[in-house]
């Protein structure tokens, strides 16, 4: 007899331990953030790293799509001028705890207006926890950037 009680108080432990809730994730919403890092630029057959470039990301009121802000990049070594350029339009998506970042084709931003020598065509990219990376071409340069949150 004591033997089935203890069975049926187990049995009862087990169910009321199964039915628990266990405490659910808040979605990710995407915030505005400003991050360092590396963007490398392919450039006549090597790499050219732009060390420390500060780059912002600014989601838009709905967070279905965000911009892209690099703050003093040369593409090339030779470039005489750092310029800022901005990347509108840049698809996010919510991936469990990480952003996913698209853009088939954009005209960027640069020096008061459209860049329109320099498409931005196949960006991807994620954002997950304080990291930031995104692969893209700037017309034929392949451009990505790795990076922290500031």
């Amino acid at each position: 007899m004591i033997f089935k009680k203890n069975l049926v108080v187990s049995a009862m432990a087990l169910l009321a331990l199964s039915c628990s809730k266990e405490p659910k994730e808040e979605p990710l919403v995407p915030q505005q953030a400003d991050y360092v890092g590396t963007v490398t630029v392919g450039y006549q057959g090597s790499s050219f790293d732009n060390e420390n470039i500060s780059v912002q990301f600014q989601p838009a009121a709905d967070g279905k799509t965000a911009s892209i802000l690099i703050n003093q990049i040369r593409f090339v070594p030779q470039m005489p001028v750092k310029v800022d350029v901005t990347i509108p339009d840049v698809k996010v998506e919510v991936s469990g705890q990480k952003l996913l970042l698209s853009c088939e084709s954009v005209i960027p931003l640069a020096m008061g207006g459209p860049y329109t020598r320099y498409p931005v065509t196949g960006l991807t990219g994620t954002l997950e926890g304080d990291s930031l990376s995104f692969d893209l071409k700037f017309g034929d340069s392949p451009t990505s950037f790795r990076g922290t949150k500031k």
